[in-house]
């Protein structure tokens, strides 16, 4: 009998574990590369509504330097990474899913210049202070907010379901940092959105050039 009772117990605490358990979407994640550079064209669509040079600049140079951090780490750091350890599903993953960040990024920055058409466009002398004040904005919101989105991704829920399609790749590259699980990279968009925001809202200014260069170091140091 006290065996049953345990036996009905465990199937009990199975069962009830079971109902928490989230399907990992990993395997299921095909992306389809066909339609990325109607996607990277988007932006385009809103010329007569809002200037989008910038925002093809700061993408466009996102785009290079990763290329850039790419072939150095390759050249300089870790040709036996790439030759020896890398699978060629890894490469294959992050070559189609690296743009997906930046691409999204470029779209939210046009949404933003749509609905505060004054925001990223700061007179040239102000440049300088707008970029103390994003660095302030980095240092004292986002860093907090980037460490508990984070903490909050490893939850295994959240693993599953995210952040966990960014924990296949094992050995890593420079590439391996942008990226993510789609749903995962709005995540970061609004935990990067601080250093787009406060320095407009609260500093009175905001530069697109010193957007682009935050952008772009970030991407670095990650």
């Amino acid at each position: 009998e006290e065996s049953n009772i345990t036996s009905s117990s465990n199937n009990k605490s199975y069962n009830n574990a079971k109902t928490k358990m989230v399907n990992s979407t990993h395997s299921l994640h095909k992306r389809v590369t066909k339609y990325d550079l109607l996607l990277f064209l988007v932006p385009a669509l809103f010329f007569k509504l809002t200037p989008i040079l910038p925002v093809y600049i700061t993408g466009i140079v996102r785009i290079l330097s990763t290329h850039a951090l790419l072939s150095i780490h390759y050249l300089c750091c870790d040709k036996d990474n790439y030759n020896n350890k890398l699978t060629q599903k890894q490469l294959t993953r992050e070559k189609e899913d690296y743009l997906v960040g930046i691409v999204l990024h470029m779209w939210a920055q046009i949404t933003l210049q749509l609905i505060f058409p004054g925001m990223f466009f700061a007179d040239n002398s102000q440049i300088s202070n707008c970029a103390i004040n994003t660095l302030w904005s980095h240092i004292l919101v986002v860093e907090p907010l980037y460490y508990f989105a984070h903490r909050w991704l490893h939850i295994p829920e959240h693993m599953k379901a995210m952040h966990g399609f960014h924990h296949l790749s094992i050995h890593t590259l420079p590439s391996t940092s942008l990226v993510q699980n789609f749903q995962e990279h709005f995540v970061y968009i609004a935990t990067f959105g601080p250093a787009f925001l406060l320095p407009f809202f609260f500093g009175g200014a905001q530069h697109w050039v010193v957007i682009g260069a935050y952008l772009t170091l970030f991407d670095i140091i990650n």
